[in-house]
């Protein structure tokens, strides 16, 4: 029972600080499941993020229930994918019905634009830390590099399936 209020506790905190989407929940789940509870390694990371990233849904609901599963089973992946998708829902239910009025409040933009630039802040500490998971040499270096100046090129014409796929299949032909 112990482990999970654990896993709700932190999967929650996770579920509050999500805002932004799922790039800014990688360092928030790295702190929980890595750095704080140490239920995986940093390694183990990395391939969690994969799982998540490949399969369907936000990465936060793939990373609650594949980390809760593995640390208490049916009853931790339950515990852990209810609490990060329960303070969203709280939210939208308590300031839904206020967003018109309270948007147009200017001291409300501004912590909104302030809020942007830290979930910023997440999202390259989020690209730095998974990047030195995933990157061991140049040339695995050289092709995210070219991934990431295709995107920059075609400027949103360029679907992502198609870069990850392309990723795939340099992976096969270079690393191998």
């Amino acid at each position: 029972m112990q482990m999970l209020w654990q896993l709700f506790k932190s999967f929650a905190l996770i579920g509050v600080g999500a805002y932004g989407g799922g790039m800014v929940t990688i360092p928030l789940i790295q702190h929980a499941i890595v750095n704080r509870h140490q239920w995986l390694a940093f390694d183990e990371m990395a391939s969690l993020l994969a799982i998540a990233q490949m399969t369907p849904g936000p990465i936060a609901v793939n990373a609650a229930t594949f980390t809760g599963f593995r640390i208490a089973g049916f009853a931790g992946a339950a515990t852990a994918t209810l609490a990060v998708v329960l303070p969203c829902i709280l939210i939208m239910i308590l300031v839904a019905p206020f967003m018109e009025r309270i948007s147009r409040n200017p001291h409300v933009r501004q912590i909104r634009e302030g809020v942007q630039i830290g979930v910023l802040s997440l999202i390259l500490y989020a690209t730095w830390s998974y990047g030195s998971m995933a990157i061991h040499n140049l040339l695995e270096l050289a092709i995210g590099l070219t991934a990431f100046l295709l995107l920059l090129l075609f400027e949103g014409r360029l679907h992502p399936v198609f870069v990850i796929l392309a990723g795939g299949v340099a992976g096969l032909f270079l690393l191998g």
